[in-house]
């Protein structure tokens, strides 16, 4: 998958976990099934999506910690970067 395309899904699956208010912490059941249902309409291969959608509630955990560089502390999220 192309790194813009995937950036792109991950932000607009972020906005709606953000716009739909789901819960970050402990998302349902059902609620990782409608994202993933939903990354598919962006064109995500199904064999992505639990990935993909994993990602975005990632984004949001970092995007929302205070002080915190994600390029120098991502491995306390476990982005797989540090």
């Amino acid at each position: 998958m192309d790194d813009n395309f995937r950036n792109e899904c991950i932000d607009k699956i972020a906005s709606k976990i953000s716009d739909e208010k789901i819960s970050a912490d402990q998302p349902s059941p059902e609620n990782l099934v409608y994202l993933q249902k939903f990354a598919i309409t962006l064109g995500v291969d199904i064999s992505n999506t639990e990935e993909i959608v994993n990602e975005a509630f990632l984004y949001i955990a970092m995007k929302n910690a205070k002080d915190i560089d994600p390029l120098t502390k991502g491995d306390e999220f476990g982005a797989g970067f540090s």
